[in-house]
């Protein structure tokens, strides 16, 4: 049934309420990044966030020349990333506690599910360089979940094998964060390189630029997930 309830914390924050879904943890895992400083880690519909000691952040790609479409983590290589992947609640829902739909009897909470527990927002006109830092609890573990990403992505285009072949290179980088104890330092992850084709024609592709300058970012609590 509609439960009709809004859960306020003392600062005024909705935390629960039957109008909207509470992010439910959706997926998790632990990786390494690749010798490019990128890993995949599934296609899932839904927002990731990031714990690692490095800046990580993430991106979802359609499927291109072998790399399939799903969520990439980005940052240098060798870093080792815990990743937390958030949606609305799924159906069916879990068999215990408290369960919120609204009036179209749409899932809205689940207690039975890892809730996304927001504990600051951070917002940032981002370039190459960027980097800002904010103090959170040392006791507890946090993570980073980039809501709109800042990215830059360039592409460049070099002959290979016969004299119509050739390949292209994406440089991706992108916001994200690093958790060192209670320090969130947040900025542009390092370059991380995408490798696409071979394909054929001539003359060679112009290489080009996409950017995105704005980024917002949200810290999570994740102790004991």
């Amino acid at each position: 049934m509609t439960a009709g309830i809004k859960i306020i914390n003392d600062w005024g924050t909705v935390l629960i309420d039957d109008a909207f879904p509470t992010l439910a943890m959706l997926a998790q895992g632990t990786v390494t990044l690749d010798s490019e400083g990128s890993r995949y880690i599934g296609d899932h519909a839904g927002s990731v966030a990031v714990r690692s000691t490095a800046v990580v952040g993430s991106q979802y790609y359609n499927q291109i020349d072998g790399y399939p479409a799903g969520l990439y983590l980005f940052g240098p290589p060798g870093a080792v990333v815990q990743w937390y992947v958030y949606a609305p609640p799924q159906e069916p829902p879990s068999s215990f506690g408290l369960i919120i739909r609204d009036s179209a009897g749409r899932l809205m909470f689940d207690a039975g599910r890892k809730a996304a527990r927001v504990a600051g927002l951070r917002s940032a006109s981002t370039r190459p360089g960027w980097q800002g830092s904010a103090q959170f609890d040392p006791g507890r573990a946090w993570a980073v979940m980039p809501l709109v990403s800042a990215f830059d992505s360039v592409n460049s285009f070099r002959r290979w094998g016969d004299p119509q072949e050739y390949l292209q290179y994406e440089d991706v980088s992108v916001s994200g964060g690093a958790v060192n104890g209670g320090t969130i330092t947040f900025g542009m992850t390092s370059t991380a390189r995408r490798t696409y084709g071979p394909y054929y024609g001539l003359p060679l592709p112009t290489g080009f630029t996409y950017t995105g300058n704005n980024a917002s970012l949200a810290v999570l609590d994740v102790t004991g997930y």
